[in-house]
């Protein structure tokens, strides 16, 4: 008679889990914003990278560069959602191709500065390879010390103006119209052809928390770090050379954070679980900012190092908190990870 007692209290417990998610709140309050956002910074930049290209100068780059930083961390706010319109029309990679193991964005880049059919009044950045059109390419064109000339101010702004358009277009593909994403997303269940159940719409967001921590432990700090400080790399950190290495990082946890306490953290009130979590994203936090070093110089400093190898293992324990205690708790399975391959 007790275990039929305990499973029911079980089972009910299960279904409050599955009842209780409130994707409306979590779309309004987390997703779309974010690429709100995005939207925002990356409009500033495609002003700022036209009005700079009009009448080039020393002076006004170090703007634009700002604006660039401010747009990546609004994409790096964004990057945990991998999933819905950003993977339309290869969106996903043309943001930023990293980590770029073949040095693929180089390579292309230089392709393209030397292609005739740049000044064309036609030329369409959209059309050539994802390499070339986003974040990843246009640090190596600002931070690069020689000044821009025609054809390089000519990809500026193209690419300012392409992540422009990606961005505006998230927001749309999420918000406008009887089949945006926002009505698959807030409506799960029989009939969805997206998400037929809450738990598949929940795993999906469970999903995007574990697989960008397992993106920053595995390859943000490992990649740079290498196996020990002679095969320290700090030119594989991503955003190096604008300096955004360690706040990219940053601003990947804070994204990661409120996407777990808008989605999941309610469903652990009162758990010793939910006090693990909590302490473990503080742990990683007080450690990332006890670096004191940019990421590129950092992995060749011992004791700087010894900072980023700690923030590897914490990291390590968060996502083994996310990927067995929050799913199991949940009873939500990861599924397909998107890292697979890189």
């Amino acid at each position: 008679m007790f275990k039929y007692t305990v499973r029911s209290i079980m089972l009910a417990l299960l279904a409050g889990y599955a009842q209780a998610y409130d994707f409306r709140a979590i779309a309004d309050d987390h997703v779309v914003p974010a690429y709100r956002n995005l939207a925002s910074h990356t409009g500033e930049l495609d002003g700022v990278a036209s009005g700079y290209c009009g009448a080039p100068s020393s002076a006004a780059m170090q703007p634009l560069r700002q604006v660039f930083r401010d747009a990546f961390l609004a994409w790096q706010g964004a990057q945990h959602l991998r999933f819905g319109p950003v993977q339309f029309l290869s969106r996903e990679h043309r943001f930023a191709l990293w980590p770029d193991k073949r040095g693929t964005v180089s390579k292309h880049l230089r392709r393209l500065l030397e292609d005739p059919a740049l000044q064309a009044a036609d030329f369409d950045i959209s059309q050539k390879s994802v390499a070339v059109q986003g974040f990843s390419a246009l640090e190596q064109l600002l931070f690069d010390d020689v000044p821009p000339d025609a054809n390089t101010c000519r990809v500026i702004t193209a690419i300012a103006a392409n992540l422009h358009v990606m961005a505006d277009g998230l927001v749309n593909d999420w918000t406008a119209g009887d089949e945006a994403y926002l009505r698959y997303f807030t409506e799960p269940g029989p009939g969805n052809l997206i998400f037929d159940s809450d738990a598949a719409l929940a795993g999906q967001l469970l999903n995007s928390l574990h697989t960008e921590l397992e993106l920053i432990e595995t390859q943000k700090l490992a990649r740079p770090l290498g196996d020990d400080i002679s095969r320290a790399r700090g030119q594989r950190a991503e955003g190096w050379r604008s300096g955004s290495s360690l706040t990219a990082i940053a601003s990947n946890l804070a994204a990661c954070d409120a996407l777990y306490r808008h989605a999941f953290a309610t469903e652990l009130e009162g758990q010793p679980l939910q006090q693990k979590i909590n302490a473990a994203f503080a742990q990683v936090r007080s450690t990332l900012d006890a670096v004191q070093m940019p990421l590129a110089e950092a992995v060749s400093d011992p004791a700087q190092r010894a900072l980023l190898v700690r923030l590897q293992q914490e990291l390590s324990t968060l996502r083994q908190l996310v990927a067995a205690d929050l799913a199991g708790t949940l009873g939500l399975s990861l599924g397909f990870n998107s890292l697979d391959g890189d």
